[in-house]
């Protein structure tokens, strides 16, 4: 092994522990993860074209081919936006995403071993927890000890996030990570100890519904059932069940749970305009929007040229594939489903990141998470691990 290869081993490594640790608790301290990863990269990719031992998945392809058309989206808007080389830079996120899949392809072949994965699970869960558990103190106590300032939103738990919505939507899909190693917990327990994985469970579970995300809430109930999709039917037919009764029951049992999902009216309406806008925006330029992540900025202007309602509220789309629509056009809407459903189909062969996938998918629906930053580290790293 050279002093080259052994380095881009170490680089990696070290990228996904600086992921384990950051991505729940700081957005800045996840970043270094791209710094550390960009080198190894470059590096593995090189010696895949000369040596082609790794194959691309057709996700992959898929999400390259959207993001070059997020680069024509934005070019092809180039004088409307105010700064375009910073949306551009906001494909990083990909643009890693598929250099680390080389580079995770040849880490967990000649690198990973049991103790390196479990320091990496152990990071995971650890750090998650404690971010978890300083937002639910600063809720109820009024002070964020690990963030030394009063919580983000008096009655909505949010973690170490400076946003609920964020913390909410994140939370959910880590739940389903976890959830999926609680349920095939002796293919980890060599990894995990018992203990530190059930109070993960339970403290980052109490995270999420403290959180009060209805999105997140439903990625994570619907989400979980399809841990059992492949070869357990039956499993699978409960689990649905399981949720309708738990969701019913909440719904009937607690007065808390209705008023969150019929006393939001204005919420509700306000996410139901933007949805009717980013359609007009997709029809004022039905090939490449208004560039990739520039229908914020025009989503207020929109609303007054199409007389919707809420016209004081900008924001993006809380939907991922209209966002998508509405930002890059029929092209990027089409390269993100194509996305999207071939990840879910080579996601089958393993449950965990099927489930979470489908998680991903169902509460993308409510909210944009596939351009929260916070979010795509978590996303991406969980596509790059797996492809």
């Amino acid at each position: 092994m050279t002093k080259v290869e052994k380095l881009s081993y170490q680089l990696t490594f070290l990228g996904l522990c600086v992921l384990a640790l950051g991505v729940f608790t700081s957005v800045s301290f996840s970043a270094i993860s791209h710094i550390l990863l960009v080198v190894p990269g470059v590096y593995f990719c090189l010696r895949n074209f000369k040596e082609r031992e790794f194959s691309p998945r057709p996700s992959f392809y898929a999400l390259m081919g959207m993001t070059v058309i997020c680069w024509f989206s934005v070019i092809s808007n180039w004088s409307e936006i105010e700064r375009p080389m910073s949306h551009i830079f906001k494909t990083k996120y990909f643009i890693i995403a598929l250099m680390s899949s080389v580079s995770f392809y040849y880490l967990k072949k000649n690198w990973l071993n049991e103790k390196r994965t479990k320091i990496i699970l152990n990071l995971f869960l650890v750090a998650t927890t404690l971010a978890t558990l300083s937002g639910l103190i600063g809720l109820w106590g009024g002070f964020n000890p690990l963030k030394f300032k009063g919580p983000c939103h008096p009655t909505r738990a949010c973690g170490l996030y400076g946003m609920y919505m964020t913390y909410g939507y994140g939370i959910s899909l880590f739940m389903v990570l976890i959830t999926g190693l609680v349920v095939f917990r002796k293919r980890f327990e060599k990894f995990i100890t018992p203990w530190l994985l059930y109070s993960a469970f339970i403290v980052n579970l109490v995270g999420l519904v403290f959180s009060f995300a209805r999105g997140g809430w439903l990625g994570f109930l619907l989400g979980v059932p399809f841990l059992f999709v492949k070869g357990h039917t039956k499993n699978f037919l409960i689990g649905i069940v399981a949720v309708l009764f738990i969701a019913g029951g909440a719904f009937v049992g607690s007065e808390k749970v209705r008023d969150i999902f019929t006393k939001r009216q204005g919420s509700n309406e306000q996410r139901i305009a933007f949805f009717e806008t980013a359609y007009a925006a997709f029809k004022e330029k039905p090939l490449l929007g208004f560039g990739y992540r520039n229908f914020e900025a025009n989503s207020r202007a929109i609303k007054v040229r199409h007389d919707i309602g809420h016209q004081y509220f900008a924001g993006h789309a809380h939907n991922n594939a209209l966002e998508h629509l509405a930002s890059t056009g029929a092209l990027g809407f089409l390269a993100f489903i194509i996305f999207c459903l071939l990840w879910l189909k080579e996601a089958y062969r393993e449950p965990i990141v099927f489930s979470f996938v489908m998680s991903f998918l169902i509460s993308g629906l409510f909210q944009y998470t596939f351009g929260d930053g916070e979010n795509l580290f978590l996303i991406m790293g969980i596509f790059s691990l797996f492809s």
